[in-house]
């Protein structure tokens, strides 16, 4: 029974808890700077009576859920859970009346996904039935301190140019507002500032949130003329900003003596995906001798813990990897025994043998004892079951390093789950250094199920385990000694920074 921290490909991260008070206080603004991008925009299907009807029981399944399936509300204290989503979902239910289509459906149960600040807590709607959406010709990201336009179509409102506020509001604001109705991570995270960033200029409809009319762009007013988004075009570009990539895992030579290793995923959906991963694990001693490797791990989802570790051992060798990855062996943990869950857990099992997962023989050490342990927990009825303490391997003298490579982990805001846990691993190795951009972050929990709520137009995750013992805390990235001033989508442009800059030093 390993533990899978499965990849959530979600629109939320999590989010503080906001009261019903100040959406209401958001509504009217928002619908009258509507007025003009809403035209044209063909009738719903339903009445707004029968979509606050649809979310109201929505959000109760969605609710019910979470009581029957996430991890919190069954451990460490239920009772104290309890009265935090009490008092959430009353805020989030106040909400209901600002409902009139499936823009304010969507917000709505998104607001709630984003008051639990958690990673594996998502949903996510019909991709085929996307909400008519409104911009102004450009968007917004967040780029080393600061908001600047990307992929500008309008003549006067260059890329690059700053964003400094909108509607006499500062960024911060709007940052704040739009992190806690919709990001669902505190504003101060880079990775929050940029989701924010990036849905400042779309506006989906939401009636919980305004949207600006003025900003001042390049130090210059610019009134914003609300338009139909071309999504077609937006959704890929936000998506590679939050750092989504083609999923790839490779190996090549570069400069005069290095070598990079793009490792894209921890989590290999098919056999093909499984066989570059184990030819990557294969190839990677010869590197040993190199003068640097870098390691990509950028859009790295996450996955199981034994691809990693299986790379890490084919690199230095067991002896050295497994001396010093011992982030992971802290880890103790305990899971919701929801039927979901279950039928995950033998659902994983199969994928895992289907695709020839590498063994972490260290981690997964109680796994035959947990398994019995397990079985006789649901025979008795109980909820929850905590995994045996993982034993640690005597310390003993540090051995030598088989690699005389400099390593290098290039991170990105993609970079989630197992595969912060990746990098959690490799800064324990002497000499080891994060380049390129803070990953994202994720709370202790994980494995996540899926509920298809009863509309059948959204489906939401929930995590059922939680890791005691992990020491990273809650929504806390891993941050790079060496940050990449650039677009960090652009590879040329990253490989040159890198032999130039990094490895030249």
């Amino acid at each position: 029974m390993p533990i899978l921290i499965r990849a959530i490909a979600a629109v939320f991260f999590g989010c503080a808890v906001v009261a019903a008070q100040s959406a209401q206080a958001h509504s009217q603004p928002a619908a009258a700077v509507r007025a003009k991008g809403s035209q044209g925009v063909p009738p719903a299907s339903l009445s707004a009576e029968a979509w606050r009807k649809r979310t109201q029981i929505d959000l109760g399944a969605f609710a019910e859920a979470l009581r029957q399936n996430y991890i919190y509300a069954a451990y460490p204290d239920p009772a104290r859970w309890r009265t935090w989503f009490d008092r959430t979902l009353a805020s989030v239910q106040a909400e209901l009346p600002l409902v009139r289509d499936e823009a304010g459906y969507r917000a709505v149960l998104s607001h709630l996904t984003a008051a639990f600040q958690d990673a594996h807590v998502a949903i996510r709607f019909d991709p085929s039935k996307p909400v008519p959406s409104n911009w102004p010709g450009f968007l917004a990201r967040f780029d080393n301190g600061a908001y600047h336009i990307t992929a500008s179509r309008q003549a006067n409102v260059i890329d690059s140019a700053e964003v400094s506020a909108c509607d006499g509001k500062p960024m911060s604001w709007w940052i704040a507002t739009i992190s806690q109705y919709e990001v669902g991570l505190p504003d101060t995270l880079e990775v929050a500032r940029n989701e924010a960033a990036l849905r400042l200029f779309v506006d989906r409809g939401s009636p919980l949130r305004p949207r600006p009319a003025q900003c001042t762009i390049g130090g210059r007013s610019v009134a914003l003329d609300w338009t139909p988004a071309p999504l077609k075009d937006i959704n890929p570009i936000q998506r590679s900003w939050r750092g989504a990539r083609v999923p790839e895992v490779s190996t090549r030579l570069v400069g005069s003596d290095g070598a990079w290793v793009k490792l894209g995923y921890f989590q290999p959906e098919d056999a093909a995906q499984a066989r570059a991963f184990h030819a990557a694990i294969d190839a990677a001693p010869a590197l040993r001798t190199k003068g640097f490797i870098v390691l990509d791990v950028r859009g790295n989802g996450g996955g199981p813990y034994n691809w990693f570790m299986a790379y890490l051992r084919g690199l230095y060798g067991q002896e050295y990897a497994d001396h010093y990855a011992t982030e992971r062996l802290h880890i103790r943990a305990v899971y919701r025994l929801s039927p979901a869950y279950l039928k995950l857990d033998q659902e994983d099992v199969s994928e895992a043998s289907n695709l020839k997962q590498p063994a972490d023989p260290l981690y997964e050490i109680n796994d035959a004892a947990n398994d019995r342990l397990q079985k006789q927990a649901i025979a008795s009825g109980r909820q929850i079951f905590r995994s045996m303490p993982i034993p640690f391997p005597a310390s003993g003298t540090p051995p030598v390093s088989p690699v005389h490579a400099k390593v290098y982990v290039l991170t990105d805001y993609g970079c989630g789950s197992a595969c912060i846990g990746f990098v959690d691993e490799l800064k324990r190795f002497p000499g080891v250094r994060q380049i390129g951009l803070p990953t994202t972050v994720d709370s202790r929990s994980g494995t996540a199920v899926d509920i298809e709520l009863p509309s059948k137009q959204a489906t939401v995750m929930i995590a059922a385990m939680t890791r005691d013992g992990r020491i990273r805390d809650d929504n806390v990235s891993q941050v790079p000694s060496i940050r990449f001033p650039g677009d960090i989508r652009d590879d040329k442009a990253v490989e040159s920074w890198f032999l130039r800059e990094v490895a030249g030093k």
